[in-house]
């Protein structure tokens, strides 16, 4: 009969190691960090909340559908896998596929056969998708400048992208549009 090793999980999750779990990570947030973490969670939501129902009421586009377009009318031949949206946008294949739906219906975007990967679905802007996108992305910047940008004065704005820069976020690129 083979021995079993028995494994010895004290160090890494009962006890506290402090290699293994950072000094931060299991104490209370100071009245500092908790108004800093809640801001930045409550300005998101308020933020995408306004926006979205200003591109709606304004163009009849949601956010979630303009950011598929603007992800399409960047990449390269207007056309990316659905997979590589969905992971752009953080949304469930799903999502994107019930977004997409809405937006093919519109003539806004055709689906069509991967042309590397026979498993996979492209989603390519039509012409028509490009014209919607270009008057959604006017109200959309006016939005993001009146509800956001507006509202901060340049040496805010250098400091907040020094934060998103800190925090290591701004550096990674939405999508790498499938290469």
């Amino acid at each position: 009969m083979a021995r079993v090793r028995r494994l010895d999980y004290r160090s890494s999750l009962n006890e506290r190691n402090d290699a293994a779990l950072p000094k931060a990570s299991s104490e209370s947030l100071t009245i500092g960090e908790l108004a800093a973490w809640r801001g930045f969670l409550r300005t998101h939501a308020r933020l995408l909340r306004q926006l979205d129902r200003q591109l709606t009421e304004e163009q009849g586009l949601a956010t979630s559908s303009y950011e598929v377009l603007l992800r399409l009318a960047e990449a390269p031949r207007g056309s990316m896998r659905m997979k590589d949206i969905a992971d752009s946008l953080l949304l469930s294949r799903s999502g994107l596929s019930r977004v997409v739906d809405e937006l093919e219906r519109k003539g806004y975007v055709a689906r069509q056969p991967c042309a590397t990967d026979a498993r996979g679905t492209e989603a390519v802007i039509t012409r028509s998708g490009r014209g919607a996108f270009r008057k959604a992305q006017s109200s959309h910047l006016r939005s993001v400048r009146a509800e956001f940008l507006g509202k901060l004065n340049e040496k805010q704005l250098r400091e907040l992208a020094d934060v998103w820069t800190a925090v290591g976020l701004a550096e990674q690129p939405d999508t790498d549009y499938g290469t």
